[in-house]
């Protein structure tokens, strides 16, 4: 952990709830709370109002289905295949910034003990909206892993805890299990990015991400998903302005729903009608 503006250790004092974890743990589970407060971490056992991983996403269960409500929140004319797209890269997004977070930020590995779905009201550009978000009690990580070791054990862990939400998503909503990992892929791949700027190292966030995504026969594989720097001028100033994005192998249909259009990193979109909306967001935003 460093001493900088990313993620790193502080004066932590356990409870009784989080005796069991070590202090670089309790850091990342600060960290967790003031830099990605769109998903919530807390540790220990599960309360009574979580609810286990497998009951959560059971055929038929609430979790399940205010979760798939929820998604029309983003779009109108969802059908059930638009939802289960969402659905499936909104939860991903949240759980790969979660356990992205302790792989990365203190090389550990967490393993989800329960999941509650949660109310969430979030600033934007001053405002106050009103929202959901996924809300992840953890066990206590593992001992420390390092190398290829971790990236091995972290695609391990998260596969086993995505694929019955995929499988349960192809069943209820008929969206096909390769549409869910190429969704379940952008957002690793995304989360690892932002969380390397948290924590300073940028090229290493992106590194890790690669090597689960590009390993063949991994779930997660895709040849389309990649990062690419893009650079424009800041028209206020004329300063050069770089950054990097994550380019999308999964679709999560927006653009079928009414009034949708493509995301800006869209797998559909040419490869130069990418870059323009890209550096016109870069222009847009000053370059962060």
């Amino acid at each position: 952990m460093d001493d900088g503006d990313g993620m790193r250790l502080n004066d932590h004092r356990p409870t009784a709830e989080t005796a069991a974890f070590a202090p670089q743990a309790l850091a990342v589970a600060d960290h967790l709370r003031t830099q990605f407060p769109e998903a919530a971490v807390s540790l220990g056992p599960a309360a009574s109002d979580f609810s286990a991983p497998g009951d959560f996403w059971a055929a038929g269960s609430a979790g399940l289905e205010a979760g798939l409500a929820y998604q029309d929140f983003f779009g109108v004319g969802m059908t059930d295949r638009i939802r289960a797209a969402h659905l499936i890269a909104f939860y991903s997004r949240q759980l790969s910034v979660v356990l992205g977070a302790f792989h990365l930020g203190a090389g550990l590995q967490a393993e989800v003990a329960g999941i509650r779905f949660e109310d969430w009201t979030r600033l934007h550009r001053g405002v106050e909206i009103a929202g959901k978000r996924y809300h992840f009690r953890l066990h206590p990580p593992a001992k420390e892993r390092q190398g290829g070791e971790g990236a091995s054990a972290f695609e391990q862990g998260f596969i086993a805890h995505l694929a019955p939400v995929v499988a349960v998503l192809k069943a209820r909503a008929g969206l096909s299990s390769g549409a869910q990992w190429r969704l379940a892929a952008d957002a690793l791949a995304g989360a690892f990015l932002e969380i390397g700027r948290a924590i300073g190292d940028e090229a290493r966030g992106m590194a890790e991400a690669l090597a689960i995504v590009k390993r063949p026969g991994s779930r997660l594989y895709s040849e389309e998903l990649c990062y690419e720097q893009i650079a424009a001028l800041d028209p206020a100033s004329g300063a050069q302005l770089s950054r990097q994005y994550r380019i999308r192998c999964g679709c999560c249909l927006y653009f079928k729903t009414e009034g949708g259009s493509f995301c800006d990193t869209c797998v559909l979109l040419e490869p130069e009608d990418r870059r323009a909306r890209l550096a016109a967001h870069l222009m847009q935003n000053g370059g962060t």
